[in-house]
């Protein structure tokens, strides 16, 4: 690829001549580049795909206003490419340069690509200008737009947006290369995300409202004693009843939805995890066969998700509803009982199986995407020590033969941000 683009003089082999023989897929791990003087240097980390954003083009219009071409800067290492789409010959735009380097065009079907100028930006704008200045041509910056739309108070510095939100787009990135074909797995794996941040965000509003209010009855805040009456000043029943529906409808929602959906997209059936037990153990019996890792993983989910599923159930088909706070005054205080989900305190119900559920998500999506990555590549767990600050991704893909060991999925108990 690099001849052919580079030097087509050379008449390299046939590419399938080349590629006999060869895997069909690969990994880059570390990019390279050659830098003017010819040394081999590494990309800097602004130029990788996950941050890079190109400069603007700017447009070149005839004396009437019609449009000729259009013309990019695109920086490299110390120096610069030239890029230029439309009718005008970039050699005859290059004569404009005070700066002399290599200026040779490649020259393909719709575009026209210089060889790596000693020019800066400032160079760039030069070159603009003088060439207005001697002929009559107009050059004006391209008016489209980019869109960055804020999704969240948080970025990927954070385990949940780095391993659910970036991880989990990388593995996907490797088990579906064309991005056409990847447009089905987004939208389900949309879905399961909005649910996830949905439950979480009535996770940290459960914590908040209760230990806020838990703070104010010991400190004597919002409680009035009167006699052998006390008052207090603060009602917080509403707000958790409506919490810890909003997370219960959203935690069901990701996995019987979202998770179900998803796995079946990626030939992995789990419906029976959610039916009854009789129906359970037929479906894990027969998943033991074909996928036994993840039938004794899922073995444990049932143990924690059953109750988050009965306690949704119980809300939508039932009378039953979140108790109310409990207030029982003393002889020198007031006693504060946190209403349960299930037999466990509601913050600790919700914290817990939100825990839990995030990690199911990442885990089973993780293990479905190694699945079907290409031949010859795989998933490797990143010790959390070696995860970076900017992004401590949990998962990375890596080779089978010669690369770092391949994750098997694994019921745990630590928690989600200790895995």
């Amino acid at each position: 690829g690099h001849l052919i683009t580079f030097a087509p003089d050379a008449k390299p082999p046939l590419p399938n001549a080349i590629m006999e023989g060869i895997a069909p897929s690969a990994l880059t791990f570390t990019g390279y580049q050659f830098d003017l003087n010819g040394s081999l240097v590494p990309v800097p980390r602004e130029f990788y795909n996950d941050r890079y954003i190109p400069p603007r083009p700017f447009l070149i219009d005839d004396p009437k206003g019609h449009p000729l071409a259009a013309i990019q800067f695109l920086p490299w290492q110390d120096g610069a490419v030239l890029l230029l789409r439309g009718k005008l010959p970039l050699d005859g735009l290059l004569t404009f340069l005070r700066k002399k380097g290599m200026q040779r065009i490649i020259r393909l079907p719709d575009l026209q690509l210089s060889y790596v100028l000693p020019i800066s930006h400032v160079d760039f704008i030069t070159l603009l200008n003088t060439f207005v200045q001697r002929s009559n041509m107009k050059v004006r910056a391209d008016p489209g737009r980019i869109v960055v739309q804020k999704i969240a108070d948080e970025g990927t510095s954070t385990p949940f947006m780095a391993r659910i939100m970036l991880g989990i787009m990388r593995l996907r990135d490797g088990a579906y290369p064309d991005a056409v074909a990847r447009e089905e797995f987004d939208r389900l794996f949309d879905f399961l995300v909005q649910s996830l941040l949905s439950a979480r965000g009535s996770v940290l509003k459960i914590d908040e409202v209760w230990a806020d209010h838990a703070r104010k009855i010991a400190s004597g805040e919002i409680v009035r004693w009167q006699g052998n009456q006390v008052r207090i000043e603060e009602h917080i029943d509403r707000e958790l009843r409506t919490e810890i529906e909003t997370f219960l409808n959203a935690a069901v929602r990701a996995m019987k939805t979202g998770m179900q959906h998803l796995g079946k997209h990626l030939k992995v059936d789990i419906g029976f995890l959610f039916k009854q037990q009789a129906a359970f153990e037929k479906g894990i019996a027969a998943l033991d066969a074909t996928d036994p890792d993840l039938a004794a993983y899922l073995r444990q989910v049932r143990a924690w998700s059953e109750p988050v599923l009965k306690s949704r159930i119980d809300l939508e088909h039932s009378i039953w509803t979140l108790p109310r706070v409990a207030y029982t005054p003393t002889d020198n205080e007031l006693r504060v009982g946190e209403p349960q989900v299930a037999g466990v305190p509601v913050s600790e119900f919700a914290k817990t199986s939100l825990d839990h559920l995030i990690c199911f998500a990442e885990e089973f999506t993780a293990h479905c995407l190694q699945r079907r990555m290409p031949a010859g590549i795989s998933i490797t767990e990143v010790p959390l020590a070696d995860r970076p600050a900017e992004a401590p991704e949990r998962f990375r893909l890596t080779l089978v033969f010669g690369g770092l060991p391949s994750w098997r999925i694994a019921y745990h108990t630590s928690k989600f941000d200790e895995t």
